[in-house]
């Protein structure tokens, strides 16, 4: 009876350290919301949290397996698995099975030459359960960084906007590539490359612009050009450029740049702000420029859209912009509110099949419609920052 205690307890002591869930963590960044998972189908569907897994990208690790080398893919039309060490091997046959998608594969010819039950790939230790690919010869394009900054807003919270792109543009890494945007009445895209006299390229505040408009506006997307795409990514490169060549040409725009000078129309009217066609023209310059890649749209706005697509008020200052009481009660007020939702939302949509993401940054003491606009940060992962002041 003894042993049998002992030999319990030393069972008890193994699966403890096989099922080191903390060392896994660290190892791995993986994180399950269920250590043990069940083993029939009626213990599945007597658990309440659902199966899932947290998992920490970059997460730093001690003793992380570097190798040099593409990795090995499962061949399984929609699946794409890399091997690892919970697959099966065959070291007959120089295969191995997927065990996601159960597609048996075999090893490519430098794997199977040397492959044995003694001589292990990397990926297939079971210390190397994490391991990082240098991928060779394989070109990584920089970060790209638009900024879209409201110019409707009074002198003195302009020229903090302005001191803040400022600090975060010397912030930048040199090689990431930055653009500019300005809106009030109407969108300008600033052209970088121009150091001597500053040029702008205007559109009209009162329509939603798409990566084929934009293009043609501002003369890379010229049909049937003979030149080729060559000619046209070039001068897309007016646009956007690295930050260590257009630092101090983006700064002194920064440095000359005033609120905008569309008219007022008096003190009863709010200042012209057509945030929606800035933004559709931002996603137009990434569209047409930098499609899946590690791009984010900033929008840095101080006031609600009272010009074109995507408005939630009118002009005149006697029309009090939505409350949530108008949202409810479905009142004159909230009438811009279903177009202006359906409006961001198929911008939502544009950003997600590009890949990138849009971040809002809005300091206003006033509503700036941000809920109309949240589904835009939402479904791209960017961020959302309120405040009362920049």
């Amino acid at each position: 009876q003894g042993s049998a205690i002992v030999s319990s307890r030393a069972r008890v002591r193994a699966q403890a350290a096989a099922m080191d869930v903390r060392a896994g963590e660290a190892v791995n960044g993986v994180r399950m919301s269920w250590n043990i998972w069940p083993s029939t189908r009626l213990d599945a569907t007597r658990i309440i949290v659902p199966l899932g897994c947290l998992y920490t990208p970059l997460k730093a690790t001690e003793g992380l397996q570097l190798v040099e080398y593409e990795p090995v893919i499962c061949k399984a039309r929609d699946c794409g698995a890399v091997l690892n060490p919970c697959c099966f091997v065959d070291f007959h046959s120089k295969s191995w099975t997927c065990p996601f998608c159960l597609q048996r594969n075999p090893f490519p010819a430098h794997y199977a030459e040397h492959i044995t039950e003694v001589h292990l790939p990397a990926e297939l230790l079971p210390m190397c359960s994490t391991i990082e690919y240098i991928i060779p010869q394989t070109m990584v394009n920089p970060p790209v960084f638009l900024i879209v900054l409201d110019t409707a807003i009074i002198e003195e919270e302009l020229d903090q906007a302005k001191d803040s792109l400022q600090q975060s543009l010397a912030m930048m890494p040199q090689n990431a590539l930055v653009g500019f945007i300005t809106y009030g009445a109407m969108v300008y895209v600033h052209e970088l490359a121009s150091t001597m006299l500053p040029k702008a390229y205007a559109f009209r505040g009162q329509k939603e612009y798409n990566a084929q408009q934009v293009a043609y506006q501002l003369g890379f997307g010229q049909k049937n050009d003979p030149r080729g795409a060559g000619v046209a990514s070039q001068a897309a490169r007016r646009f956007l450029m690295p930050v260590a060549e257009c630092e101090f040409t983006l700064n002194s725009l920064l440095d000359d740049l005033t609120r905008d000078a569309w008219p007022l129309g008096g003190h009863d009217r709010r200042p012209m702000r057509c945030t929606g066609a800035a933004l559709s023209v931002a996603l137009g310059l990434i569209e047409a420029t930098c499609p899946q890649s590690s791009a984010r749209v900033t929008l840095i706005c101080g006031g609600p859209c009272n010009v074109g697509p995507g408005m939630v008020v009118g002009e005149e200052l006697a029309e009090t912009i939505r409350s949530h009481l108008d949202l409810q009660r479905e009142n004159t007020n909230a009438k811009y509110t279903k177009k202006a939702l359906k409006f961001y939302t198929s911008l939502a949509s544009r950003a997600v099949a590009c890949g990138f993401a849009v971040d809002i940054f809005a300091c206003s003491l006033d509503q700036v419609g941000l809920y109309e606009m949240k589904v835009v940060a939402d479904k791209t992962g960017g961020f959302m920052v309120m405040s009362d002041s920049f």
